[in-house]
């Protein structure tokens, strides 16, 4: 249902003087139908249905990735520091906290709850 553990993205050898991220939905039939709608920086790059992908250069320095979706209020963001040369990849999928909110208290309860229909973590 959700997600566990790490608290640094993995990072893998890029092209020189860039960096690069990696995200991709996983498959799961929670929020099936609900895109999740990437940005970086606060620039929406994507917006992935149930096992797509992005792969898009970053600028090196300081990065918020954040995932959402208009179905559900709320979002979850993962934040780090781009070094050049690095490919950052990421995985997003359901958060079950946001859907047992939901299950108990509807709209209410998942704004409450306030960390969105789906998180963002690093993957190796």
């Amino acid at each position: 249902m959700g997600f566990q553990g790490a608290t640094a993205p993995a990072a893998h050898a890029a092209p020189k003087g860039r960096a690069t991220v990696a995200i991709t939905r996983t498959t799961d039939f929670l929020y099936l139908a609900a895109p999740a709608a990437i940005e970086i920086n606060g620039t929406k790059v994507a917006s992935l249905g149930r096992g797509e992908s992005y792969n898009g250069p970053i600028a090196p320095g300081p990065v918020a990735i954040t995932v959402s979706t208009w179905s559900s209020p709320g979002s979850s963001s993962i934040r780090f520091t781009a070094v050049p040369g690095k490919t950052y990849r990421m995985v997003v999928g359901p958060r079950g906290q946001n859907f047992a909110a939901s299950m108990v208290g509807g709209l209410i309860g998942a704004a409450i709850e306030g960390g969105g229909a789906f998180e963002i973590v690093p993957t190796k």
